[in-house]
């Protein structure tokens, strides 16, 4: 595979997002609530949109960096698959229909993503990375996640939403951002509470938000990827070689 990734504009419209996959035998016979289809089928976007531009073929190893096994069954390729998550249950699923049936092969590790200093320079074909980066908690871990990605992948991609987007990703709420900082305490202090005893939970009082100048400063050199709905910037994602980019 040539080095030279696929060629994008600066700016991008999500492409048709993939069809949710048929329901299979022992899944529910209910649909699913109106928020995760819609989820589901961005989520899919984007991975077809991630696996595209960095040019994956089937087999190649890619790590997922605070990741769930649900977001690999979104895709219609085979790929080795590592999560690296806080803990097994947040890198896995209470819903066996939501397992991927397309060949991915997949293993759970324990740890901390802003530290990967046990895998070698270039040690998988890609880092993935959804809407993990703004829930590290302090500038020096975030700085240290993106070093971290552009060492271990011979190409990354790592993604969040765009504050600008009217809707806050993680709240549901109107222009969170732009909130008086004791409310969005309050309100982070309440969901986190609400939701401690789901392992999935990212805690909101350390969820920040990335302005597009910072990430693009800790990703010198990369693409962007920009999702938009109805004009507006949804998610941004930034994608390159890495340290050990093929040749």
């Amino acid at each position: 595979m040539s080095s030279t990734l696929a060629p994008t504009g600066a700016r991008q419209a999500v492409p048709p997002p993939c069809q949710d996959s048929p329901p299979r035998a022992d899944e529910p016979a209910h649909p699913a609530p109106w928020k995760e289809r819609w989820q589901r089928r961005w989520r899919a976007g984007r991975l077809q949109a991630m696996v595209q531009r960095l040019e994956l073929r089937p087999g190649d190893s890619i790590l997922d960096l605070g990741g769930n096994i649900e977001t690999w069954a979104l895709t219609d390729q085979a790929f080795r698959v590592t999560l690296l998550n806080t803990n097994e249950a947040s890198a896995g699923t209470l819903r066996p229909w939501r397992l991927p049936t397309n060949g991915c092969e997949w293993k759970v590790e324990v740890g901390d993503a802003s530290d990967l200093s046990r895998y070698a320079d270039g040690s998988f074909d890609a880092v993935f990375s959804n809407s993990v980066i703004e829930h590290l908690g302090s500038d020096d871990a975030v700085a240290r996640f993106a070093r971290e990605a552009q060492r271990v992948g011979q190409r990354y991609w790592v993604q969040t939403p765009a504050h600008t987007f009217p809707i806050e990703a993680h709240t549901g709420l109107p222009f969170y951002w732009r909130y008086p900082e004791r409310w969005r305490r309050a309100w982070a202090g309440w969901q986190d509470r609400r939701h401690a005893h789901e392992p999935w939970h990212c805690p909101l009082a350390q969820t920040t938000y990335l302005p597009l100048p910072t990430l693009q400063r800790l990703f010198p050199g990369a693409q962007l990827y920009t999702e938009r709905v109805a004009g507006f910037a949804k998610s941004w994602s930034v994608y390159g070689v890495g340290q050990g980019g093929r040749s």
